[in-house]
C-alpha cells in the first residue's frame, strides 16, 4: 500500500517525528483556509503517489494564502505523471539551511539504509556522478539500527559537527517507525536542517506491506486509505475482476523499461539484473498466461500507454502452465491496438516452452520485435533490453534537439 504524503506525515507525526504540519485540500478555498491557519508561508504539493513532483512542477512555495489558493487552482484537476490531481497538500513551509537524503527499503535479505549529504535531488543522479557521496548500510533485523550505528554511517557520508548526533538519533527513530509500521519502503527527501540545526522531514513517502495491514489498523481506516491507483494500474485491476483465473499484478515504478514477467523469483531476478545493469524498470509485474490473454493484454496495454516506457522485456523462465503462442497473441493484439512500432519502441522476448514455434511465427509478423534464441539466458534478455532502451532514449533526445 503506497501512501500519499499527507498520510505518511500523519503517521510519522503520530510517532513524535518532526514532519511539518499540514493538511489536504480539495479546493482553492480549502487551501486558503489551511494556508492562513499555518501562517501564510506554505508549500502546496500535488497529492499523488509519485516521486520527483518538484521537477514536474507539482510543488509550489507560496508566501500568502491567496498565492496558495492560486497554486491549488493550477494543480487541481490536472493530469500529472499519469495521475489526476484531486487533492493538494498544504503544509507549513520549512526553513532549510541544509538538505540530506535518507531511505529504508528491503534488499535481497535484510533492510537497507541509504543516506547522502546531498538531499533534495535525485539520489540516482548523485550515485551515478558522485558515488562516494552515497552510503548504503545493510541492517541486521534482529539487532536493529542503533543511534551510534546511524551516526557512524552519517560520518562515513561526510557529515560532521553539531548536526551529526541529532541526525544519527533521528535516523534510528525513523528506522524504528519503519519497522513498527510494517513498511517496505520509507524515503525522506529532503531531510532538512534549519539555521539552528533543527531537523524536519520536508519530503516523505511510505509504502506499507499489504500482508501486514491487519496489524496496521490506523492505516486502513478513518481517513487513511490507500493512495489511488493510476488509470493504467486501475485498468489491470479491473481486468482481474472481469476475467477468470489467477490475478495479474502491475505496479508502476519510475523507470522506462516495461516488464511482462512471471514466475515470482524469476521475475524479481530480472528486475534486479536490469537495475544492476544500469536500467530502470517502468513497472513490476507478475503475470500468469493461464487461462486466457485478456489479463495479459491489460498489462501490455498499461506498459505501452505509460508515457515513461521506452522498451519492453517479455521474460519467462520456461512456460509450463500455458502455450507460448498465448503470450505472443496477446502481444500482437496490444501492439496493433496501441499503434506500437517495435523498431522505435524495442520489444525483447525470452519466451520458451510449448507452442514456441507458433509463438515465433506470430512475433515474426511484428516488425522490429526481437525474439531471442533458445540459448539466451535471463541475463541475456535483461542486457538486450537495457541496451535497447538506452538507444531509444538517445534517439528521442536527438530528435527533440533538432
Amino acid at each position: 500500500m503506497k501512501l500519499t504524503e499527507d498520510l505518511t506525515k500523519a503517521l510519522l507525526r503520530a510517532r513524535g517525528l518532526p514532519a511539518p504540519e499540514g493538511g489536504a485540500a480539495t479546493s482553492p478555498e480549502e487551501a486558503t483556509t489551511l494556508a492562513r491557519d499555518l501562517g501564510g508561508a506554505v508549500a502546496v504539493k500535488a497529492l499523488i503517489a509519485a516521486g520527483r513532483r518538484g521537477k514536474a512542477g507539482l510543488v509550489h512555495l507560496t508566501d500568502t494564502a491567496e498565492a496558495a489558493a492560486e497554486a491549488a487552482r493550477v494543480m487541481l484537476g490536472a493530469e500529472a505523471m499519469g495521475q489526476k490531481v484531486e487533492r493538494v497538500y498544504v503544509e507549513r513551509r520549512a526553513e532549510i539551511a541544509r538538505e540530506f537524503y535518507l531511505s529504508f527499503a528491503f534488499g535481497d535479505r535484510t533492510p537497507r539504509l541509504v543516506i547522502s549529504c546531498e538531499g533534495g535531488v535525485d539520489i540516482e543522479t548523485v550515485h551515478a556522478e558522485r558515488p562516494e557521496r552515497v552510503v548504503v548500510r545493510e541492517i541486521d533485523p534482529l539487532r536493529g539500527l542503533k543511534p551510534w550505528d546511524a551516526i557512524e554511517s552519517w560520518r562515513e557520508a561526510g557529515l560532521t559537527g553539531r548536526p551529526l548526533a541529532a541526525i544519527g538519533r533521528l535516523t534510528a527513530r525513523l528506522y524504528d517507525a519503519f519497522v513498527a509500521l510494517d513498511a517496505v519502503m520509507m524515503e525522506v527527501n529532503p531531510l532538512a536542517l534549519d539555521a539552528d540545526g533543527k531537523p524536519s522531514l520536508v519530503g516523505a513517502m511510505l509504502e506499507i506491506d499489504d500482508f501486514a495491514l491487519h496489524r496496521q489498523r490506523g492505516v486502513a481506516k478513518d481517513g487513511l486509505p490507500e493512495a489511488p491507483a493510476n488509470p493504467r494500474e486501475a485498468a489491470v485491476q479491473e481486468a482481474n475482476r472481469a476475467y477468470p483465473g489467477a490475478s495479474s499484478r502491475y505496479v508502476e515504478l519510475e523507470g522506462d523499461i516495461g516488464l511482462l514477467v512471471a514466475g515470482g523469483g524469476a521475475g524479481l531476478l530480472q528486475h534486479d539484473m536490469i537495475v544492476e545493469m544500469g536500467g530502470r524498470p517502468a513497472n513490476h509485474s507478475d503475470v500468469s498466461p493461464a487461462p486466457g490473454t485478456e489479463k495479459m493484454e491489460a498489462v501490455l496495454d498499461a506498459i505501452f500507454t505509460n508515457p515513461r516506457s521506452r522498451a519492453l522485456l517479455i521474460g519467462y523462465n520456461y512456460l509450463q502452465m500455458a502455450p507460448c503462442d498465448q503470450v505472443a497473441k496477446a502481444l500482437k493484439i496490444s501492439v496493433e491496438r496501441n499503434g506500437v512500432d517495435a523498431r522505435r519502441f524495442p520489444i525483447v522476448l525470452r519466451l520458451f516452452g510449448p507452442a514456441e514455434k507458433e509463438a515465433r511465427e506470430i512475433v515474426a509478423t511484428i516488425p522490429g520485435a526481437n525474439y531471442l534464441p533458445q540459448e539466451a539466458t535471463l541475463e541475456d534478455g535483461c542486457r538486450t533490453v537495457v541496451e535497447a532502451a538506452r538507444k531509444a532514449r538517445e534517439t528521442v533526445t536527438a530528435e527533440a534537439s533538432r
